[in-house]
């Protein structure tokens, strides 16, 4: 009875099916019979032995094959010492391969070692690096801010270094402020009154220096001044009582004109220090009004003052060496 492909494989040779048998789709016979992939069945002995074969070693197939193709004795001496120099070669390629491992590893553990040791032949850097910083620190000469003291910053002021002969212009200011007169005094407790005027007379003050100015738009006028202490702490003491409610204050350099009003009424008190130097500013308005609150152009008063004008006049005897 006719029948179609296998369907573990197909017939070795194509196009030999029978064109008179009905009902057979010999076009798809055809088709996989020119696929070309024949098929072999395997007997159980057979199997076995392919199995057997599978287990052999090298050796046994050379023998088995020896046997199979019956080789002479000089074949079978010459097969025996080609296998036995393949097996010494593939030993010593093995043994060597193994020391060439072992060496790198040797060397790998040996710089991981010497990398966690220090070298007893050279100087400790770490100890070494400290050692020089610390004495570098040790040995460098201490900084010294020149005004910090009247031993580095003997040399008394002056009114003119302080105040000019002309206006005032401070470094960004709206204008120039009118300087009205100037007043140098040795007896700094002239220049406070109260408390804080007994504070001078106790403190290592040896001058004062203070000018009536007016501001550059006329509302305000203004006595501005610099006592000489003799020590940076000592004009920070003084500061620091001022700002504690300390009874008193400074006193106006009053004089006719814009200023002729100032201190009548209230006014606003601004200061600050720079080096051994304490710095002041009473500001009142010329038109004789209580100055009860310091609005922004009192701040701009003690800015332009203090902190620009004075420090530019003194700063360049923090430049002396």
């Amino acid at each position: 009875m006719a029948h179609g492909p296998s369907p573990f494989g197909v017939p070795q040779q194509a196009g030999q099916g029978n064109q008179h048998e009905p009902g057979f789709d010999w076009d798809e016979y055809d088709e996989r019979a020119r696929m070309n992939a024949p098929t072999v069945r395997l007997s159980e002995e057979e199997r076995a032995q392919l199995a057997l074969d599978a287990m052999r070693s090298p050796e046994e197939e050379m023998e088995a094959h020896l046997e199979s193709i019956q080789a002479s004795r000089p074949l079978r001496r010459a097969a025996q010492r080609a296998r036995r120099r393949t097996k010494w070669w593939l030993v010593a390629l093995a043994v060597v391969s193994g020391l060439a491992v072992a060496a790198a590893c040797t060397a790998g553990a040996f710089i991981v070692l010497r990398e966690g040791e220090q070298d007893p032949e050279a100087p400790n850097g770490g100890a070494a690096d400290l050692e020089s910083s610390v004495d570098d620190a040790s040995g460098a000469p201490e900084v010294v801010d020149p005004i910090a003291s009247r031993e580095t910053d003997a040399a008394p002021f002056t009114a003119e270094e302080l105040f000019g002969t002309g206006p005032l212009a401070p470094a960004g200011a709206a204008g120039t402020y009118e300087v009205l007169q100037t007043e140098e005094l040795t007896d700094c407790a002239e220049a406070a009154l109260d408390e804080l005027a007994d504070l001078l007379a106790d403190a290592d003050c040896t001058q004062a220096a203070r000018a009536t100015i007016v501001n550059p738009d006329g509302e305000y006028a203004a006595t501005a001044g610099v006592l000489n202490l003799a020590t940076a702490e000592e004009a920070e003491a003084i500061r620091a009582a001022i700002a504690s409610d300390l009874d008193g204050g400074f006193a106006v350099l009053r004089t006719d004109g814009d200023a002729a009003e100032l201190g009548r009424a209230d006014t606003q008190l601004g200061y600050n220090t720079y080096g051994h130097y304490l710095m002041f500013v009473v500001i009142g308005r010329t038109d004789g009004e209580a100055l009860t609150e310091a609005n922004d152009a009192v701040r701009t008063v003690v800015g332009d003052v203090l902190d620009i004008w004075f420090v530019d006049q003194l700063s360049p005897r923090r430049e002396v060496q």
